[in-house]
């Protein structure tokens, strides 16, 4: 074994030996071993060790724990740290990837970071592209592109100026949307979004809040519910919806809305309440609309089974099981949209 490793280490000193004369001997100083490689370009050998740096612009794979290229790099940058000083065609495989130009290829690792403009795929946890026109795939914690983003963004939250494609995710900010949508429980759109509180009262609780944001073709809403009538355990409801705003003409509108709510546990029985209700709205004033709505609502009982407490716009109740009813009725709601 030490035989092994002796002529390793004297086959690896005879190479940087080697390549360090040969760059003597045209003017320039390369280091190039088996830990730490530095070397000028043009370069005609990968550069595989703990620390590469290239000095100038490289097109032969890069593998180490760190790796760095002065100026261009294309083909493979694989390793801890990786960092481009201009531009970047190829793949970047690491723990922190960074190229300080433009970007085409594919970047993956746990952060990600582009400062020109990027085209291709951002993996990682965060994943950032600071300017110019980006296009492709950000999939990861935390998306950012600080210019447009024309692609999909997929992850817990995303950040856009503008949007030519898809937002995926928790939370979703954009200034602007121009051709596309925001999909999560929030998306806000700065210019052009869609913004609205609502108070009604429906088949199923006396008095309802809503908050909705997003787009009109796709909004989320973040509901509260509470029917005196029941007992504390499960008068106060909370949950969500998706709705789509659809105008007829200046004054109505169509909107209709898929909602749940539950208990959340509370009692001794969770109750879910799934609904449908095609909304039909009339503009009363700057902001103001009314809605009206027949509605359907799927009652599922999880626990114990139970009986429902209607409200007075409740018109028919349809015991399916011991667990599930279905309740028909009708919703009221002034809404404030701006």
């Amino acid at each position: 074994m030490k035989k092994l490793f002796l002529l390793i280490a004297v086959a690896a000193i005879g190479i940087s030996h080697n390549f360090a004369q040969e760059s003597h001997e045209q003017g320039r100083t390369n280091v190039y071993s088996v830990f730490v490689n530095i070397v000028n370009e043009p370069f005609r050998f990968p550069l595989i060790g703990f620390v590469n740096i290239a000095r100038g612009s490289h097109t032969l794979p890069q593998i180490g724990f760190i790796n760095f290229n002065q100026n261009n790099f294309s083909t493979l940058q694989a390793g801890f740290i990786n960092t481009v000083g201009g531009d970047m065609a190829g793949f970047q495989l690491g723990f922190v990837n960074t190229t300080a130009g433009s970007f085409q290829g594919a970047q993956l690792g746990f952060v990600n970071t582009t400062a020109g403009s990027f085209q291709g795929a951002q993996i990682g946890f965060v994943n950032t592209a600071a300017r110019g026109d980006n296009s492709g795939l950000q999939l990861g914690f935390v998306n950012t592109a600080f210019t447009e983003f024309a692609g999909a963004q997929i992850s817990f939250i995303n950040i856009a100026r503008k949007i030519d494609g898809f937002q995926i995710g928790f939370i979703n900010y954009a200034d602007t949307i121009e051709n596309g949508i925001p999909i999560g429980l929030i998306s806000i759109v700065r210019n052009g979004g869609f913004r609205a509180v609502e108070l009604s009262i429906n088949e199923i609780a006396h008095a309802n809040f809503a908050f909705k944001i997003g787009l009109e073709i796709l909004y989320t809403s973040l509901n509260v519910s509470w029917n005196p009538t029941i007992d504390w355990g499960y008068s106060l409801l909370t949950g969500v919806g998706f709705g789509t705003h659809v105008s007829i003409n200046n004054n109505f509108f169509f909107n209709p809305e898929l909602t749940f709510i539950s208990n959340m546990g509370i009692g001794d029985t969770n109750i879910n309440y799934y609904s449908f209700a095609p909304n039909f709205g009339f503009r009363i004033a700057h902001g103001f609309s009314v809605l009206i709505a027949p509605a359907i609502t799927w009652v599922h009982f999880i626990n114990n089974g139970g009986e429902i407490s209607e409200t007075f716009l409740a018109l028919y109740n349809h015991e399916i099981n011991r667990n599930h009813n279905l309740l028909a009725g009708a919703r009221v709601a002034l809404r404030f949209q701006w």
